[in-house]
């Protein structure tokens, strides 16, 4: 993990899932999520480094490696974490998330990645005015994921976009809401800011070619899963094309991934009239119009 400065106050830890650090004092400071599991003990170690305490977390959406350091942390320093109350469940029951990508009672390879720590001090962040601290919300990858933005004007943008990198060897990501995922890739077009920080990639100050590479590879999956559902075609049928179209390895978490994922882009066809939902013999087939 690296310290990395991007304004008078603000400042990222380089990471897996980057870090956002705010100083909301002369020694205090607020953490924009807590990476995986274990990345407390390291993102202390570089606090104590600096001679900053803790005042709070702001966790952008709860999946699993952007709160993992949370715990450590709230013990340690006694602090609250904020997150939008829509995704606070997810952070306080630690099988919900498991069961929502399973879509029923999850098996121990789930729980075993999906674990949450439970309720440990979380509140709604709607409820709160937090000095020098804006956020949106940023719809598509959870049910309520946000960015932020500190009175530097550095955003930090969550799992909003994919980069460049990424894309270049895949062109899957998880989502929730495949249609507000596009509205926030539009959006995004329209924010002002000196510093863009991704939760997995590189900041940079122009993402507008960034969130068009996004916004054609969304067009590229749904024409795809189009071209798929050309005739009847059962999920799991689809899953298998999927599969292939997107070469991820076959294993029960990247099943969840996908499957809840495809599940949001047949949706979201459904509901702009480019596919249809039809039965034939007791299976539930999707079928392009």
């Amino acid at each position: 993990m690296k310290l990395v400065q991007a304004g008078e106050r603000t400042f990222y830890i380089e990471a897996n899932t980057n870090i956002g650090v705010y100083k909301t004092g002369e020694h205090s400071v607020c953490l924009i999520d807590t990476g995986a599991v274990g990345d407390g003990e390291k993102i202390d170690r570089i606090l104590c480094e600096q001679g900053w305490t803790l005042d709070y977390i702001i966790n952008t959406h709860t999946h699993i490696d952007h709160l993992g350091g949370n715990s450590y942390l709230m013990e340690k320093y006694g602090v609250p974490a904020y997150c939008t109350d829509y995704d606070m469940a997810f952070a306080h029951f630690n099988e919900l998330e498991a069961a929502y990508m399973n879509g029923g009672k999850p098996g121990r390879g789930l729980m075993r990645i999906f674990d949450h720590p439970g309720k440990i001090g979380f509140r709604a962040i709607e409820d709160y005015k937090l000095n020098g601290i804006e956020w949106t919300y940023l719809p598509g990858h959870t049910f309520g994921m946000i960015g932020v933005k500190t009175s530097d004007d550095v955003w930090f943008l969550a799992d909003s976009y994919l980069m460049k990198s990424y894309l270049e060897n895949h062109c899957f990501g998880y989502l929730y809401d495949a249609g507000g995922y596009m509205e926030t890739l539009r959006m995004l077009q329209h924010f002002e800011g000196k510093l863009f920080v991704p939760a997995h990639g590189d900041a940079e100050t122009d993402i507008s070619e960034i969130l068009e590479l996004n916004i054609n590879n969304q067009k590229e999956i749904q024409a795809k899963v189009l071209e798929i559902c050309n005739q009847p075609m059962a999920l799991d049928d689809i899953l298998q094309k999927m599969y292939e179209f997107t070469g991820m390895k076959t294993n029960v978490v990247n099943h969840a991934l996908l499957s809840s994922t495809t599940k949001g882009y047949l949706t979201y066809l459904e509901e702009c009239g480019k596919i249809k939902c039809v039965f034939r013999g007791g299976k539930m087939m999707w079928r392009s119009e």
